[in-house]
């Protein structure tokens, strides 16, 4: 699964170095595709002939499904997920490899200047992410379903970008960020039990959390820009005022 989310993502690099493509597009459009085959494998060549009313795989042996943690409902998937956010963190942080990608991703072209391998460190930082992704899909199929279906196909990779932009790109920060979404998603039901409220008010709330980390972006360029110039002046009359 970390082998077939690598390269799939990796796809998505390649599109962005060679051809242009907005990466965040890209992925979303590959991720369309994905799906097409997806659907077409269950309910071809990859379906059980059991599976009558919903189309789905032969089921995993039972020795390879993925238990839960000992006293809790959650499954080992977490702690998967929290060593992975924990070794990137350190491996962006703590390693030259680490450092370059970042350079890279803050600025390609200043990356290009200095002489450091934009293509390659784009394409490997696409696959550790399509890893990742692939890894989860497969914990998923192993420790929920144990059967690859339809029910896969929960549009994760919108709650993922989202995740993304509020952890500010720092694997550390995705953990209780992740946790908070997933306590959102998790609520949905609960709202529309006891609230009367539809299900897709946690949906509204994601999309009004995303707009305004997108405003806050956008508008601290142009809080710096406006504070530049009046720090500036204070220096030039204290600056007088010493000379007076």
């Amino acid at each position: 699964a970390a082998t077939a989310g690598a390269a799939w993502i990796a796809l998505a690099g390649a599109l962005r170095q060679y051809r242009g493509v907005n990466e965040t597009i890209g992925s979303l459009l590959l991720g369309y595709i994905a799906i097409a085959l997806f659907k077409h494998l269950v309910e071809g060549p990859l379906r059980d002939p059991g599976s009558l009313n919903k189309p789905s795989t032969q089921p995993l042996p039972e020795g390879v499904w993925i238990g839960s943690i000992a006293g809790s409902d959650v499954h080992w998937g977490l702690a998967w997920g929290v060593v992975l956010c924990v070794l990137l963190g350190l491996w962006l942080s703590c390693t030259t490899s680490g450092f370059a990608t970042r350079v890279v991703g803050g600025n390609a072209r200043a990356a290009r200047l200095v002489g450091l391998p934009t293509h390659r460190l784009v394409l490997l930082a696409c696959a550790l992410g399509g890893a990742c992704a692939g890894l989860a899909g497969g914990i998923e199929v192993a420790a929920v379903h144990t059967a690859a279906n339809a029910s896969l196909i929960a549009g994760f990779g919108y709650t993922g970008i989202l995740v993304a932009f509020v952890a500010r790109h720092n694997p550390w920060m995705v953990i209780p960020v992740a946790v908070l979404f997933g306590g959102l998603g998790a609520g949905g039901s609960l709202l529309q039990r006891r609230m009367g409220l539809p299900d897709a008010s946690v949906l509204v709330l994601q999309g009004f959390a995303f707009v305004l980390i997108l405003a806050s972006e956008a508008l601290r360029g142009k809080v710096f820009a406006a504070r530049w110039p009046r720090v500036k002046l204070r220096v030039v009359g204290a600056s007088s005022v010493t000379k007076g």
